[in-house]
């Protein structure tokens, strides 16, 4: 997001859609570095820049470490505070992806893998899968499993990639 310059990772389909495979998604979801207790500026840097958001949903989520505001061309974007050891990983690994002439700072494909298997809703595991298939033999192994296991994660992982 303009205008507040944190650290951040694109993460979600979008990301998935700029590093694996082309796929639909209906938001952009930031990993974003805050902190703690800077939601309100964070909400007031949104609308500064001309995004808006539901007072009552921010009320509802704000404290868990979510936004979700609504661009000025009405896309969904939802951000999540990096908050706790894994996310501030993800923001710490991403790297910059040209897309659409800008550069955008992405969550490495390990990072997404993660992210997919936490969620494992049915677009979550299958984008997992998409994610396997492209990079399988240059995933960084120790580096998923490291992670996996502290997120109790290494069933759904194996199942995916392999056990060793």
């Amino acid at each position: 997001m303009k205008g507040w310059g944190r650290p951040c990772a694109l993460v979600g389909g979008m990301a998935i859609i700029i590093r694996v495979r082309p796929r639909t998604t209906d938001d952009l979801d930031m990993v974003m570095v805050v902190p703690p207790g800077a939601g309100p500026a964070v909400l007031e840097a949104a609308v500064a820049a001309g995004y808006s958001y539901d007072p009552e949903k921010a009320a509802q989520f704000l404290p868990g470490g979510l936004v979700q505001l609504s661009s000025p061309e009405g896309i969904g974007v939802d951000l999540l505070f990096a908050d706790d050891p894994f996310s501030q990983s993800v923001v710490a690994r991403a790297t910059q992806v040209r897309f659409l002439e800008l550069d955008v700072p992405t969550a490495s494909v390990e990072d997404l893998l993660l992210m997919k298997l936490e969620a494992n809703r049915p677009i979550d595991l299958d984008d997992a899968i998409a994610i396997k298939d492209a990079f399988g033999p240059d995933l960084d192994r120790d580096y998923l499993r490291g992670w996996a296991d502290r997120l109790d994660l290494r069933a759904r992982l194996d199942a995916i990639i392999g056990a060793d």
